[in-house]
């Protein structure tokens, strides 16, 4: 990895609220314009922090970076891992995730800690790009897939060939493209296994 990261209408309208007289943005809640909105409010958290969204999001980034090989190093980047983190932001990362810092050794090391970080680091990106675009999702999965591949969430429609250390990766736009695909596609397994879970719940409780 380089150095760091339209779905459906009817998908789209059946999930984005429409906010009335409200921002919730950094902590920093503005008054209501009327009580009907915070309604809306709760149902748009609700939506950005989907763990759906982020379990599809990771799956289709692990496709296109490691298929899914938690001791992947990259020969030219050095990039680690099951989502190919960059080392320089391995600290920081793990510190957001977990409130400690891991080593290198430990992070290749820990499955479960990788998988931590990763969504940890997707579900920042999600929220910002769901903001970014007013709820558009492919172009916020895009906008993801850009900000992990490149550092930058607007960099999603450049076609320019990425080069590390002399070694040419794919452009942003075929990165992004890809991840955009690939995340329609587990967005459907994802949802399918979670709607099953919950069915399965609700027999047992019966």
């Amino acid at each position: 990895m380089l150095v760091k990261q339209r779905a459906s209408s009817h998908f789209i309208k059946s999930l984005m609220p429409v906010l009335v007289g409200s921002v919730v943005m950094s902590g920093l809640v503005l008054p209501l314009a009327a009580p009907a909105a915070q309604a809306q409010v709760s149902d748009q958290q609700q939506w950005v922090t989907s763990p759906d969204a982020v379990i599809a999001l990771r799956r289709a980034i692990i496709g296109q970076e490691s298929s899914a090989n938690f001791r992947a190093v990259n020969p030219h980047s050095g990039a680690l891992g099951y989502g190919q983190v960059m080392p320089a932001n391995l600290a920081s990362w793990s510190l957001e995730a977990l409130g400690y810092s891991v080593s290198r050794a430990d992070f290749l090391n820990s499955p479960e800690i990788q998988i931590m970080v990763i969504d940890h680091k997707l579900n920042q990106y999600w929220q910002d790009a769901l903001i970014a675009t007013g709820g558009d999702e492919g172009t916020a999965v895009m906008q993801v897939a850009s900000r992990w591949y490149s550092g930058s969430p607007y960099r999603y429609t450049s076609n320019r060939p990425q080069y590390y250390r002399g070694h040419r990766y794919p452009s942003i736009a075929e990165y992004s493209s890809s991840v955009l695909q690939r995340y329609q596609q587990q967005w459907v397994l994802v949802t399918n296994s979670s709607q099953d879970a919950q069915l399965v719940n609700v027999s047992t409780a019966e």
